[in-house]
């Protein structure tokens, strides 16, 4: 799972969560749980900002390591999970290791330039070959995550086995545009898209 923002999720030995906690896919774990699905929540190395990072070869290779440590707990097939600034260290992970990772999914993403420094489309899209499922909110107003620009994501994955684009839908807002509490981090319809997204995992055949 990788969280927005600036990505320094801080987590401490007990597994609590204490910045970004409302993050859309932190504050879900216990319904990804109830899926069956085992979850890896990813901070930033040594807590430094990721801005500007999330797209080069050194922070592929810090996905590379959590994907091995994750292979120690389970056997299971590993999915990269992003949201908002989180897609784009998502799609830079699933682009370089393709042996390694089943799937991607996208949510919220990141596609116009802002306070983060980079967009998905930073990172080579046109590489991913796994399958991918991009979630976009009709009522998302952030203004650098349109979700009329899904489509132009999954234009880019030119060799993707699969790839579907599904278009959700919510009205509770609580929190500024580009924050979780809002229809950028699907407040209202969690559990929906939570089950929308394990569904389609559960669809895709494994390798």
């Amino acid at each position: 799972m990788f969280a927005g923002g600036d990505g320094t999720v801080e987590i401490g030995d007990t597994g609590t969560i204490y910045r970004y906690g409302a993050n859309f896919l932190l504050r879900t774990r216990p319904l990804w749980l109830a899926q069956g699905l085992a979850v890896e929540i990813l901070g930033a190395p040594n807590n430094t900002s990721l801005n500007g990072q999330r797209h080069t070869d050194a922070y592929a290779e810090a996905i590379a390591h959590a994907i091995d440590f994750a292979q120690t707990k389970t056997s299971a097939p590993v999915w990269l999970v992003g949201t908002s600034a989180g897609t784009t260290g998502a799609a830079n992970g699933a682009a370089h290791l393709t042996g390694k990772v089943a799937g991607l999914v996208l949510t919220s993403s990141v596609t116009r330039q802002g306070s983060v420094g980079e967009t998905v489309f930073d990172t080579n899209l046109a590489a991913i070959t796994v399958p991918v499922l991009i979630v976009a909110n009709q009522n998302d107003t952030c203004p650098v995550t349109p979700p009329g620009d899904a489509s132009r994501i999954a234009s880019a994955l030119a060799r993707s086995a699969r790839k579907e684009v599904v278009y959700v839908q919510s009205d509770q807002i609580h929190s500024p545009v580009c924050e979780a509490m809002a229809p950028h981090g699907y407040l209202g319809i969690e559990a929906a898209v939570v089950q929308r997204i394990a569904d389609w995992i559960r669809a895709t055949p494994s390798k």
